[in-house]
């Protein structure tokens, strides 16, 4: 009896230092592998995983495939990874969720940006998903609301929004465009919407929101994989627009304000997903989370230059203000 109690001590020994010394295989989809947005947050994802013990050249291989903002290409993609045979896929936008979904049939899938991914049926619940996915959910349905109302509050009489969209995006990111048209019409704004994904169509672009009458302009998440944020707020300030973006980094550049999560921590908690799963976690008992915190940031230079009083209600909620 005591032979065999060392044995299976042994045994488990053994297995434990098997499963230390493995190397574990994420395939990480984004849409580019370049800009202020994509080092964020991939540096968030790299945190996150550190922290529950997976490090790159270590015991972590980090699959990294980009699909050059073309979402055609995720599913070759995924099904290269899927050949690879990853433990995970980390696909955090709906395209590269829905390529990993059918790509392979039991790997899990950690999210982070989909507004909501029961609606997408990618999990049945936040609190239980009862499926292979998990991670983080970014609310924007919320969010688009709160932006609207900044900007109402903001300018005086508005009615008409110019919403900057990726029309390559339209069928991917269907959820996220009728939500900010929800959004819109509950505050009585007409959403205005443009397609702009390369420099050379933003002047035609905000020309034209001009000409339809939008006294303001809104940068969506849709917009964010073409990295042209100090652009978008470049042309707001030309055409005296007051601008409003997802991502903090285009406040800082110009733009008038930013409202939202910090994409920063949303990758790193995905990282934690990813980490805890890799440790035998079960996707579909790992409920979703949902953003911890939200900044809004002003940036009163913009807003003298194009001659907008700033009330002194949304300077005492900015987290941040620009001198």
């Amino acid at each position: 009896m005591k032979l065999l109690l060392t044995f299976a001590l042994a045994m488990s020994f053994m297995q434990g230092a098997f499963a230390q010394d493995r190397v574990a295989r994420v395939g990480y989809l984004s849409w580019q592998d370049s800009g202020a947005y994509y080092e964020s947050t991939l540096k968030g994802f790299v945190e996150g995983l550190r922290s529950e013990g997976f490090v790159e050249g270590k015991n972590l291989e980090l699959l990294r495939r980009s699909a050059s903002n073309d979402a055609e290409k995720f599913k070759p993609i995924a099904r290269e990874l899927a050949a690879a045979k990853v433990d995970v896929y980390f696909a955090p936008a709906t395209p590269m969720a829905a390529a990993a979904w059918y790509a392979a049939k039991e790997t899990p899938i950690v999210i982070a940006t989909i507004a909501n991914p029961v609606e997408l049926k990618f999990i049945k619940s936040l609190a239980r998903p009862g499926t292979r996915v998990t991670g983080v959910t970014t609310l924007n349905d919320e969010l688009y609301a709160k932006r609207f109302q900044l900007l109402k509050d903001m300018v005086p009489g508005l009615t008409r929004v110019g919403v900057v969209i990726d029309e390559a995006m339209r069928q991917a990111c269907e959820q996220e465009i009728h939500i900010s048209e929800k959004a819109a019409a509950k505050l009585g704004i007409t959403p205005v919407l443009v397609h702009i994904d390369r420099p050379e169509m933003l002047e035609a672009g905000f020309k034209k929101l001009v000409d339809a009458g939008a006294q303001a302009v809104v940068s969506t998440l849709l917009s964010t994989r073409n990295n042209l944020e100090k652009e978008y707020a470049a042309a707001a300030l030309k055409y005296k627009l007051p601008s409003m973006f997802e991502l903090e980094v285009a406040a800082h550049e110009g733009g008038l304000m930013s409202y939202g999560p910090d994409f920063t921590d949303i990758f790193r908690r995905a990282g934690n997903y990813t980490g805890r799963i890799l440790k035998g976690g079960k996707p579909a008992e790992m409920a979703v989370e949902q953003p911890r915190e939200f900044r809004l940031v002003v940036n009163l230079k913009t807003a003298k230059a194009i001659g907008l009083a700033v009330p002194k209600e949304i300077l005492l909620r900015a987290d941040e203000v620009i001198q």
